[in-house]
């Protein structure tokens, strides 16, 4: 079993990484529209909701990506806890039964 958990973590860190990146991506290409004349001659108009909307999503996107790493550690902590508890508790209560 804790072979799996260890898994499991190693997999909510990866997707951690993966929405960092999309943070990022989001992050950078909202600054390219609100800041820079890179796509005036594309969108001359709405540049500064278009980049106003991808910089919060990319804010929202890390906001929630870390929120659930953060659940799913505590979630396998308290596992790792109750298995640790349960391996302590096993041998007591063979020897007061033995008794």
């Amino acid at each position: 079993m804790d072979f799996k958990i260890a898994i499991k973590n190693i997999w909510n860190k990866l997707r951690l990484y993966l929405s960092f990146l999309l943070f990022v991506f989001y992050l950078v290409i909202g600054i390219l529209f609100l800041f820079t004349d890179t796509w005036i001659n594309f969108l001359p108009d709405g540049r500064v909701i278009i980049g106003s909307v991808l910089i919060s999503y990319s804010v929202l996107r890390l906001y929630i990506a870390y929120r659930r790493y953060k659940n799913k550690h505590k979630h396998i902590s308290t596992l790792s806890q109750k298995k640790k508890q349960k391996l302590t508790e096993e041998p007591q209560n063979v020897k007061t039964e033995a008794k």
